[in-house]
Protein backbone atom coordinates (compact mmCIF):
# COMPACT_ATOMS: atom_id res chain seq x y z
CA UNK A 1 0.00 0.00 0.00
CA UNK A 2 1.24 4.23 -1.07
CA UNK A 3 1.03 6.05 1.26
CA UNK A 4 -1.34 9.26 0.42
CA UNK A 5 0.77 12.39 -0.30
CA UNK A 6 -2.13 14.38 0.88
CA UNK A 7 -2.35 16.92 -1.67
CA UNK A 8 -4.80 19.40 -2.00
CA UNK A 9 -7.55 18.17 -4.50
CA UNK A 10 -8.77 22.08 -4.79
CA UNK A 11 -5.07 22.31 -6.49
CA UNK A 12 -6.21 19.27 -8.59
CA UNK A 13 -9.93 20.11 -9.73
CA UNK A 14 -8.19 23.60 -10.53
CA UNK A 15 -5.70 22.20 -12.53
CA UNK A 16 -7.93 19.64 -14.31
CA UNK A 17 -10.74 22.20 -14.99
CA UNK A 18 -7.98 24.69 -16.78
CA UNK A 19 -6.10 22.43 -18.52
CA UNK A 20 -8.22 19.53 -19.80
CA UNK A 21 -11.90 21.08 -19.34
CA UNK A 22 -13.05 18.90 -16.99
CA UNK A 23 -16.02 19.23 -14.76
CA UNK A 24 -14.41 17.46 -11.71
CA UNK A 25 -17.13 15.89 -9.20
CA UNK A 26 -14.69 13.95 -7.37
CA UNK A 27 -11.06 12.83 -6.58
CA UNK A 28 -9.87 9.99 -4.84
CA UNK A 29 -6.33 8.96 -4.17
CA UNK A 30 -5.73 5.14 -4.83
CA UNK A 31 -3.01 3.32 -2.80
CA UNK A 32 -1.27 1.62 -5.66
CA UNK A 33 2.10 1.68 -7.81
CA UNK A 34 5.65 0.98 -7.06
CA UNK A 35 6.70 4.23 -8.11
CA UNK A 36 7.64 6.69 -4.98
CA UNK A 37 8.06 9.55 -6.68
CA UNK A 38 4.32 9.81 -7.90
CA UNK A 39 0.82 9.14 -6.45
CA UNK A 40 -2.28 8.35 -8.54
CA UNK A 41 -5.91 9.31 -8.09
CA UNK A 42 -9.31 8.20 -9.80
CA UNK A 43 -11.22 11.42 -11.12
CA UNK A 44 -14.99 11.27 -12.07
CA UNK A 45 -16.21 14.40 -13.76
CA UNK A 46 -20.03 15.75 -13.53
CA UNK A 47 -21.12 13.60 -16.59
CA UNK A 48 -19.98 10.76 -15.47
CA UNK A 49 -16.55 10.28 -17.26
CA UNK A 50 -13.72 8.22 -15.92
CA UNK A 51 -10.11 9.07 -15.72
CA UNK A 52 -6.71 8.33 -14.02
CA UNK A 53 -4.28 10.45 -12.70
CA UNK A 54 -0.73 10.92 -12.12
CA UNK A 55 0.67 13.10 -9.89
CA UNK A 56 4.63 13.32 -10.28
CA UNK A 57 6.90 14.85 -7.83
CA UNK A 58 9.37 16.62 -9.62
CA UNK A 59 9.60 17.51 -13.20
CA UNK A 60 7.79 15.30 -15.38
CA UNK A 61 9.99 12.39 -17.65
CA UNK A 62 9.06 13.16 -21.11
CA UNK A 63 10.14 9.66 -22.66
CA UNK A 64 7.06 8.23 -20.35
CA UNK A 65 4.61 10.07 -22.31
CA UNK A 66 6.10 11.29 -25.93
CA UNK A 67 7.30 7.31 -26.69
CA UNK A 68 3.51 5.90 -25.77
CA UNK A 69 2.29 8.86 -27.92
CA UNK A 70 4.22 7.74 -30.70
CA UNK A 71 3.32 4.13 -30.52
CA UNK A 72 -0.27 5.21 -31.10
CA UNK A 73 0.62 7.20 -33.72
CA UNK A 74 2.22 4.33 -35.63
CA UNK A 75 -1.47 2.40 -34.99
CA UNK A 76 0.43 -0.23 -32.24
CA UNK A 77 -2.92 -1.30 -30.10
CA UNK A 78 -2.92 -1.91 -26.35
CA UNK A 79 -0.85 0.85 -25.77
CA UNK A 80 -2.04 2.93 -23.07
CA UNK A 81 -1.19 6.62 -23.61
CA UNK A 82 -1.51 10.13 -22.05
CA UNK A 83 -5.27 11.98 -23.41
CA UNK A 84 -4.23 15.49 -24.31
CA UNK A 85 -4.78 18.81 -22.98
CA UNK A 86 -6.19 21.67 -24.40
CA UNK A 87 -3.59 22.81 -25.38
CA UNK A 88 -2.37 19.47 -26.90
CA UNK A 89 0.16 19.19 -24.54
CA UNK A 90 1.15 15.52 -22.63
CA UNK A 91 1.19 17.04 -19.42
CA UNK A 92 1.18 20.01 -17.17
CA UNK A 93 2.26 22.08 -14.38
CA UNK A 94 -0.21 21.16 -10.61
CA UNK A 95 -2.31 24.43 -10.22
CA UNK A 96 0.59 26.18 -12.64
CA UNK A 97 3.32 25.55 -10.30
CA UNK A 98 6.54 23.80 -11.28
CA UNK A 99 7.03 21.35 -8.15
CA UNK A 100 4.85 18.25 -9.90
CA UNK A 101 2.96 17.75 -12.43
CA UNK A 102 -0.15 16.16 -13.65
CA UNK A 103 -0.49 13.59 -16.60
CA UNK A 104 -4.07 12.31 -17.42
CA UNK A 105 -5.07 8.91 -18.65
CA UNK A 106 -8.59 7.12 -19.83
CA UNK A 107 -9.76 4.85 -17.11
CA UNK A 108 -10.06 1.28 -18.06
CA UNK A 109 -11.74 -0.97 -16.02
CA UNK A 110 -9.99 -4.18 -15.06
CA UNK A 111 -7.03 -5.24 -12.59
CA UNK A 112 -3.29 -5.56 -13.76
CA UNK A 113 -2.12 -8.75 -14.78
CA UNK A 114 -1.07 -9.57 -11.35
CA UNK A 115 -4.73 -10.36 -10.61
CA UNK A 116 -6.28 -11.21 -13.02
CA UNK A 117 -4.89 -14.01 -14.73
CA UNK A 118 -4.21 -13.24 -18.60
CA UNK A 119 -6.33 -15.59 -20.71
CA UNK A 120 -3.90 -17.98 -23.92
CA UNK A 121 -5.43 -15.45 -26.41
CA UNK A 122 -4.15 -12.39 -24.16
CA UNK A 123 -0.60 -13.68 -23.92
CA UNK A 124 -0.59 -13.99 -27.55
CA UNK A 125 -1.53 -10.45 -27.80
CA UNK A 126 1.19 -9.68 -25.32
CA UNK A 127 3.75 -10.81 -27.33
CA UNK A 128 2.33 -9.88 -30.81
CA UNK A 129 2.06 -6.14 -28.96
CA UNK A 130 6.02 -5.88 -27.68
CA UNK A 131 6.89 -7.73 -30.81
CA UNK A 132 5.40 -4.72 -32.35
CA UNK A 133 7.36 -2.46 -30.47
CA UNK A 134 10.38 -3.59 -30.46
CA UNK A 135 10.24 -3.55 -34.50
CA UNK A 136 8.51 -0.45 -34.58
CA UNK A 137 11.67 1.82 -35.40
CA UNK A 138 11.17 3.80 -32.79
CA UNK A 139 14.87 2.63 -31.50
CA UNK A 140 16.38 4.82 -34.69
CA UNK A 141 14.21 7.28 -34.08
CA UNK A 142 14.63 7.93 -30.00
CA UNK A 143 18.24 7.04 -29.96
CA UNK A 144 19.08 10.91 -29.04
CA UNK A 145 16.14 11.06 -26.52
CA UNK A 146 16.24 7.75 -24.49
CA UNK A 147 18.61 6.25 -22.76
CA UNK A 148 21.14 3.48 -24.49
CA UNK A 149 22.37 0.27 -22.95
CA UNK A 150 26.06 0.70 -22.15
CA UNK A 151 25.99 -2.35 -19.87
CA UNK A 152 27.80 -0.69 -17.22
CA UNK A 153 25.86 -1.66 -14.43
CA UNK A 154 24.69 1.88 -13.04
CA UNK A 155 22.89 0.76 -10.27
CA UNK A 156 26.05 -0.51 -8.64
CA UNK A 157 27.09 3.22 -7.41
CA UNK A 158 24.10 3.10 -5.61
CA UNK A 159 24.49 -0.20 -3.72
CA UNK A 160 28.29 0.90 -2.75
CA UNK A 161 26.96 4.02 -1.46
CA UNK A 162 24.49 2.16 0.79
CA UNK A 163 27.29 -0.16 1.91
CA UNK A 164 29.04 2.62 3.05
CA UNK A 165 26.15 3.72 5.22
CA UNK A 166 25.78 0.37 6.69
CA UNK A 167 29.39 0.06 7.77
CA UNK A 168 28.98 3.65 9.48
CA UNK A 169 25.42 3.62 10.71
CA UNK A 170 24.88 3.94 14.49
CA UNK A 171 22.25 1.65 15.96
CA UNK A 172 18.79 2.32 15.39
CA UNK A 173 15.37 0.69 15.57
CA UNK A 174 12.76 -0.25 13.12
CA UNK A 175 13.03 -0.52 9.61
CA UNK A 176 16.41 0.68 9.01
CA UNK A 177 18.15 -1.77 11.60
CA UNK A 178 16.41 -4.36 10.07
CA UNK A 179 17.74 -3.41 6.60
CA UNK A 180 21.46 -2.72 8.05
CA UNK A 181 21.55 -6.45 9.99
CA UNK A 182 20.76 -8.26 6.53
CA UNK A 183 22.94 -6.31 4.17
CA UNK A 184 25.90 -7.50 6.72
CA UNK A 185 24.97 -10.80 7.10
CA UNK A 186 24.67 -10.73 2.95
CA UNK A 187 27.77 -8.54 1.97
CA UNK A 188 29.25 -11.08 1.02
CA UNK A 189 27.02 -12.56 -1.60
CA UNK A 190 26.08 -8.79 -2.67
CA UNK A 191 29.88 -8.25 -3.06
CA UNK A 192 30.04 -11.59 -5.53
CA UNK A 193 26.85 -10.60 -6.86
CA UNK A 194 28.13 -6.75 -8.07
CA UNK A 195 31.35 -8.47 -9.53
CA UNK A 196 29.48 -11.11 -11.41
CA UNK A 197 27.23 -8.77 -13.18
CA UNK A 198 30.12 -6.11 -14.12
CA UNK A 199 31.61 -9.39 -15.47
CA UNK A 200 29.03 -10.02 -17.50
CA UNK A 201 28.48 -6.43 -18.32
CA UNK A 202 32.02 -5.83 -20.03
CA UNK A 203 31.64 -9.52 -21.64
CA UNK A 204 28.25 -8.17 -23.34
CA UNK A 205 29.37 -4.52 -24.50
CA UNK A 206 31.63 -6.80 -27.04
CA UNK A 207 28.31 -8.75 -28.16
CA UNK A 208 26.71 -7.14 -31.61
CA UNK A 209 23.41 -6.65 -30.44
CA UNK A 210 19.94 -5.37 -32.18
CA UNK A 211 19.00 -2.49 -30.27
CA UNK A 212 15.58 -1.47 -30.00
CA UNK A 213 12.82 0.47 -28.20
CA UNK A 214 11.80 -1.32 -24.90
CA UNK A 215 9.55 -0.92 -22.11
CA UNK A 216 12.11 -2.31 -19.70
CA UNK A 217 9.97 -2.62 -17.20
CA UNK A 218 6.52 -4.74 -18.46
CA UNK A 219 5.98 -7.08 -15.48
CA UNK A 220 2.27 -8.04 -15.03
CA UNK A 221 1.66 -5.06 -12.67
CA UNK A 222 1.99 -3.06 -15.61
CA UNK A 223 0.11 -5.11 -17.86
CA UNK A 224 -3.36 -4.08 -17.62
CA UNK A 225 -6.30 -6.20 -18.53
CA UNK A 226 -9.49 -4.77 -19.23
CA UNK A 227 -13.19 -6.10 -18.17
CA UNK A 228 -13.75 -5.52 -22.21
CA UNK A 229 -11.15 -8.61 -22.50
CA UNK A 230 -8.46 -6.17 -24.21
CA UNK A 231 -5.10 -5.72 -22.48
CA UNK A 232 -3.29 -2.54 -22.09
CA UNK A 233 0.49 -2.03 -21.65
CA UNK A 234 1.14 0.86 -18.97
CA UNK A 235 3.99 3.33 -17.38
CA UNK A 236 6.21 3.86 -19.73
CA UNK A 237 8.45 5.30 -17.40
CA UNK A 238 11.94 3.14 -17.99
CA UNK A 239 12.07 3.28 -22.27
CA UNK A 240 14.94 2.78 -23.26
CA UNK A 241 17.29 1.63 -26.49
CA UNK A 242 18.32 -1.81 -25.56
CA UNK A 243 18.97 -5.56 -26.46
CA UNK A 244 15.23 -7.24 -26.52
CA UNK A 245 16.32 -9.33 -23.71
CA UNK A 246 15.82 -6.09 -21.45
CA UNK A 247 12.04 -7.05 -22.04
CA UNK A 248 12.14 -10.37 -22.62
CA UNK A 249 13.70 -10.72 -18.67
CA UNK A 250 9.93 -10.39 -17.90
CA UNK A 251 9.08 -13.10 -19.22
CA UNK A 252 11.57 -16.12 -19.72
CA UNK A 253 11.40 -17.45 -16.24
CA UNK A 254 10.28 -14.96 -14.48
CA UNK A 255 8.63 -14.39 -11.42
CA UNK A 256 8.88 -10.80 -11.30
CA UNK A 257 5.78 -9.62 -9.94
CA UNK A 258 4.08 -12.49 -10.27
CA UNK A 259 5.60 -15.93 -11.67
CA UNK A 260 5.51 -16.89 -15.25
CA UNK A 261 3.88 -20.46 -15.65
CA UNK A 262 5.61 -22.48 -18.85
CA UNK A 263 2.36 -22.44 -20.67
CA UNK A 264 1.97 -18.46 -20.27
CA UNK A 265 5.34 -18.01 -21.60
CA UNK A 266 4.85 -20.75 -24.53
CA UNK A 267 1.56 -18.69 -25.40
CA UNK A 268 3.54 -15.39 -25.03
CA UNK A 269 6.22 -16.21 -27.69
CA UNK A 270 3.48 -17.88 -30.03
CA UNK A 271 2.33 -13.99 -30.24
CA UNK A 272 5.62 -12.56 -30.32
CA UNK A 273 7.22 -14.98 -33.24
CA UNK A 274 10.57 -16.89 -33.34
CA UNK A 275 13.61 -14.83 -31.76
CA UNK A 276 17.49 -16.16 -30.72
CA UNK A 277 17.66 -15.44 -26.72
CA UNK A 278 21.13 -14.68 -25.56
CA UNK A 279 21.31 -16.37 -22.21
CA UNK A 280 23.80 -14.29 -20.76
CA UNK A 281 22.33 -10.89 -21.36
CA UNK A 282 19.27 -12.56 -19.55
CA UNK A 283 21.45 -13.56 -16.37
CA UNK A 284 23.18 -9.84 -16.66
CA UNK A 285 19.44 -8.28 -16.27
CA UNK A 286 18.52 -10.61 -13.84
CA UNK A 287 20.96 -9.33 -11.23
CA UNK A 288 21.00 -5.67 -12.73
CA UNK A 289 17.26 -5.93 -11.82
CA UNK A 290 17.92 -7.48 -8.02
CA UNK A 291 20.87 -5.16 -8.07
CA UNK A 292 18.43 -1.96 -8.99
CA UNK A 293 16.15 -2.80 -6.05
CA UNK A 294 18.50 -3.19 -3.29
CA UNK A 295 19.97 0.19 -3.98
CA UNK A 296 16.46 1.88 -4.32
CA UNK A 297 15.05 -0.27 -0.95
CA UNK A 298 18.28 0.99 0.81
CA UNK A 299 17.84 4.81 -0.29
CA UNK A 300 14.29 4.42 0.91
CA UNK A 301 14.80 3.06 4.36
CA UNK A 302 17.82 5.15 4.83
CA UNK A 303 17.67 8.30 3.27
CA UNK A 304 13.52 8.95 2.33
CA UNK A 305 12.43 10.98 5.38
CA UNK A 306 8.71 10.82 3.64
CA UNK A 307 8.39 7.01 3.88
CA UNK A 308 6.26 6.00 6.50
CA UNK A 309 7.76 3.09 9.05
CA UNK A 310 4.71 0.54 7.29
CA UNK A 311 6.22 0.90 3.95
CA UNK A 312 9.59 0.90 5.11
CA UNK A 313 9.19 -2.48 6.90
CA UNK A 314 7.90 -3.53 3.63
CA UNK A 315 10.86 -3.03 1.70
CA UNK A 316 12.95 -4.50 3.98
CA UNK A 317 11.23 -7.70 3.91
CA UNK A 318 10.94 -7.36 -0.37
CA UNK A 319 14.69 -7.19 0.24
CA UNK A 320 14.97 -10.08 2.28
CA UNK A 321 13.53 -11.85 0.08
CA UNK A 322 15.85 -11.82 -2.56
CA UNK A 323 17.85 -13.90 -0.37
CA UNK A 324 15.90 -16.50 0.78
CA UNK A 325 16.87 -19.92 -0.59
CA UNK A 326 15.06 -20.21 -3.96
CA UNK A 327 14.82 -16.53 -4.08
CA UNK A 328 16.11 -13.85 -6.91
CA UNK A 329 19.51 -14.51 -6.79
CA UNK A 330 19.31 -17.73 -6.48
CA UNK A 331 17.07 -18.35 -9.91
CA UNK A 332 19.85 -15.63 -11.45
CA UNK A 333 21.81 -17.92 -13.21
CA UNK A 334 19.17 -20.67 -14.50
CA UNK A 335 17.58 -19.67 -18.01
CA UNK A 336 15.18 -22.27 -19.46
CA UNK A 337 14.01 -21.68 -22.77
CA UNK A 338 10.77 -22.74 -23.30
CA UNK A 339 10.24 -21.52 -26.40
Amino acid sequence: MRDDPNIDTAKIVDTLEAEYGLRVATVRFLPIGYDLNAAVYEVVTEDGGRYFLKVRFGPVHEPSLVVPNALIDLGIGNVLGPVRTRSGALWRPLDGGSDSTVVLYPFILGESAMIARMTGDQWRTFGSTLRAVHDSGLGKRFREFLPVETFALPSAALVRRIMALTDRMASREGAAVSFADTWRVQLTRIREMLTRAEALGSSLRSCDFDLVLCHADIHAANILVGDEGGIHLIDWDGTMIAPRERDLLFVVGSRIARKVEPREEKWFFEGYGPIQIDPSALVYYRYERIIEDLGEIGRSVFLDSKMSEPARLGAVELAKGFFATGGAIDRAETVALSQ
